[in-house]
């Protein structure tokens, strides 16, 4: 029998829909559906020392954790008492200022094995650790979820109508080391701004980026500002739209994918086979990449497949 994970990251229930917090919980369903021992623990609602004492009572642990300074020291402190730890770095490798890319550098050679989730990453980080592993985010829900009537009949009035739906995602309105707008959502506002063909949908779960716009009058810009399933929203839209300034291995750019549609990025990163690429915040770039829309056929792969076998391998 393989020996239990301790798997510390951001739970649903406090932090609400985002990345990591719907990787984490993805992987735990499957998990589960596969039948292998795990424990979690939410660190943002865990005080310090039980969190360290739920770590002395595993011999494999697994981090999902954002903060660099609180990865290096939790990884610090399991390596002391001599655990196997396994992290991943949820982001692109050196995305921070210079003190936070070195805590994460130490934290990467610390690290038993390293889970990196793009291979601009992986090409820097195995030079670190030659055990780092290359483990793309993406993990497809494994329960099905239901979308909320509401937002069922807001999108089939909008088709019925001829619209065409384009769709974009930001857990909160954040800012990147130098002041650019992470989600991009500014611009994208702008650029849909009284479109008579177009809808933006904007999946604001936090609501923080409708409160940026309490004063905009405008029909093709709809904020859903409250916690839904957002692969099931993408099931009934026509395009998706990723203008980030910075990004690790996006989960809704995946499941964009894996439902066929039309997939636009900005190119801060290395994005996925299928995805449409234009420069971050260009009016002229995204324009032609919007212009020349259509569907997509690809295979994306499940990571939660390549981690449990990585559990499984731990002698």
């Amino acid at each position: 029998m393989n020996r239990p994970v301790l798997i510390v990251g951001p739970g649903l229930n406090r932090n609400g829909i985002g990345g990591v917090t719907i990787h984490v919980q993805r992987l735990m369903d499957f998990l589960s559906l596969n039948n292998f021992q795990y424990r979690f623990v939410d660190y943002k609602e865990t005080q310090l020392f039980p969190l360290l004492f739920c770590i002395n009572k595993f011999q494999i642990i697994h981090f999902h954790v954002s903060n660099p300074i609180y990865l290096f020291l939790l990884v610090l402190y399991a390596k002391i008492i001599q655990k196997y730890v396994v992290f991943t770095l949820h982001g692109n490798y050196g995305r921070f200022g210079w003190a936070k890319n070195l805590l994460t550098t130490l934290t990467v050679r610390l690290a038993n094995i390293p889970i990196v989730i793009n291979k601009q990453s992986f090409e820097s980080c195995k030079v670190i650790n030659k055990n780092t592993q290359f483990i793309p985010a993406f993990i497809p829900p494994q329960k099905e979820e239901l979308l909320q009537p509401e937002i069922i009949r807001l999108v089939t009035k909008w088709h019925q109508e001829g619209k065409r739906i384009v769709s974009t995602n930001a857990s909160t309105v954040s800012f990147d080391k130098d002041g650019n707008e992470i989600y991009g959502i500014d611009f994208l506002v702008q650029y849909f701004n009284n479109d008579r063909n177009n809808i933006l949908l904007i999946s604001d779960p936090s609501g923080n980026y409708k409160k940026r716009y309490l004063d905009l009058r405008c029909d093709s810009v709809f904020f859903i500002d409250y916690p839904h399933p957002y692969f099931e929203l993408l099931k009934h839209v026509d395009c998706f739209v990723r203008n980030t300034a910075t990004d690790g291995d996006a989960i809704s750019v995946k499941e964009a994918l894996y439902l066929g549609l039309h997939t636009m990025c900005s190119d801060v990163v290395d994005r996925p086979y299928g995805t449409k690429l234009f420069k971050y915040c260009d009016r002229d770039s995204f324009g032609i990449c919007f212009q020349n829309a259509s569907s997509v056929t690809n295979s994306i792969e499940n990571g939660a497949e390549k981690v449990l076998q990585l559990y499984r391998n731990i002698k």
